[in-house]
């Protein structure tokens, strides 16, 4: 399990992109999962405390399509 903080990571608008800083992995992919419909086009990816690339948008996207596979 990957160890806290980890930040996600999307481009909105600006040039720069915009972070959010989470305690662990899993509070982090909540919180992608509640904002998808914001975040899926605006490339988000999840980055470990030294910013090393831990989830890639690609990837995020196949876990929130799956996911809503399965409650169907």
């Amino acid at each position: 399990m990957t160890q806290g903080p980890v930040t996600l990571r999307w481009r909105s608008a600006g040039a720069a992109p915009e972070t959010e800083t989470f305690p662990d992995l899993d509070a982090a992919l909540d919180a992608v999962e509640e904002r998808w419909e914001e975040l899926q086009h605006q490339a988000p990816q999840i980055l470990d405390a030294r910013r090393i690339l831990l989830i890639t948008t690609e990837q995020l996207q196949a876990a929130i399509v799956e996911g809503e596979d399965d409650e169907e």
